[in-house]
């Protein structure tokens, strides 16, 4: 056997052992289901850095985001594909690519795909990203096809536009959430506060609302929102609003909705402006019966104001309309219905 033929034969056993080699890397989690084994990367990090996460639109996954005292960004992650075949899955899963890099000021995460994507319409490419910062970081994310669930503290947590399911807790500066047709749940957030979905639930707890109004937007499904304080601007058509536990601390506070009912349980009024607007449901208000505020109620000919439990001075009684004062007048808290829907206003004991 000359040396030419050896030399050949050698370089196919190289390349028989290096593809079953590759190929084991990838395991077959359920029927067309594969995946890489867990990779991991980090790099320096301070304490308030800036955080930039951006994904190409043809990859899809979940990112889960933590925080620790660790001057570092540390990633783990998993790369996955839906194949009709272990071979297309590799495919697939080689034309994936994580990168966690610094950048003037902070990190860039890097989750890279071909644009058109290799697979097809029953097909898929996504990554499964664990990502621990530093504390009091300002993290911005690009990633639309991503499901997020992050827990801080951040300084600024920012997702421009979404269609994930995004679950953010522990904000101190500002908050911007902006997905649709997914559910967006938010906690212990204060500063600066804009979350909006539509057809999917939007819950708020533990909210501080500084630097401005805090915004909540919904359309076709329900915004609960719990424990608030400063002014708050809410929208929704379709579902439900309920706000319990407000305490209405701010200059001007709004509360709109059409065609959904609006329940708003007040803890405590400054003397700023409370409005509450409704279209075709009921409006019902609850508040201290010690509440010092001047009332201006209005329905339409369909509807009926009740207002019972705390002590007023009517000022103006119609059918439709009612102006009252409580207390000193120190605040304004208008509620008016449009179409068919009733306003009801009631005073409950501050030690209840």
């Amino acid at each position: 056997m000359n040396r030419i033929v050896r030399a050949g034969l050698v370089c196919i056993a190289c390349v028989a052992a290096v593809i079953p080699l590759k190929a084991q890397e990838i395991t077959e989690e359920s029927r067309n289901l594969f995946s890489t084994r867990p990779l991991k990367s980090k790099v320096p990090l301070s304490t308030g850095s800036q955080v930039i996460i951006k994904s190409a639109t043809t990859l899809r996954g979940h990112l889960t985001i933590t925080t620790s005292t660790d001057q570092l960004a540390m990633i783990g992650y998993t790369k996955k594909a839906k194949a009709r075949n272990r071979s297309s899955a590799i495919d697939f899963i080689d034309q994936i690519a994580v990168d966690l890099v610094k950048i003037p000021g902070g990190v860039r995460l890097e989750l890279r795909a071909p644009n058109p994507a290799p697979w097809s319409d029953k097909e898929f490419g996504s990554v499964e990203v664990q990502l621990m910062i530093p504390e009091q970081c300002h993290v911005d994310i690009d990633a639309s096809f991503f499901d997020i669930v992050a827990e801080g503290p951040f300084a600024e947590f920012i997702v421009p536009s979404s269609l994930g399911r995004l679950e953010v807790a522990n904000v101190t500066e500002e908050l911007v959430l902006v997905t649709s047709n997914q559910r967006v749940s938010v906690e212990d957030i204060s500063g600066r506060i804009d979350v909006s979905t539509s057809n999917s639930p939007l819950i708020a707890q533990k909210v501080a609302c500084r630097g401005g109004q805090g915004m909540f937007r919904n359309e076709g499904s329900e915004i609960k929102i719990s424990e608030v304080s400063g002014d708050i601007n809410v929208k929704n058509s379709y579902g439900r609003i309920e706000i319990d536990a407000f305490a209405a601390t701010g200059e001007k506070s709004y509360i709109r909705s059409n065609y959904g009912p609006i329940e708003v349980n007040v803890t405590g009024v400054a003397a700023g402006q409370l409005i509450v607007t409704n279209r075709y449901e009921d409006i019902e208000i609850s508040l201290p019966n010690n509440v010092s505020a001047e009332f201006s109620l209005a329905v339409e000919e369909e509807g009926k104001i009740e207002v019972y439990n705390f002590p007023f001075k009517p000022d103006l009684v119609r059918r439709n309309r009612l102006s009252l004062i409580s207390g000193d007048g120190e605040a304004l808290i208008s509620g008016s219905v449009r179409g068919k829907g009733n306003l009801y206003v009631r005073g409950y004991d501050v030690e209840d």
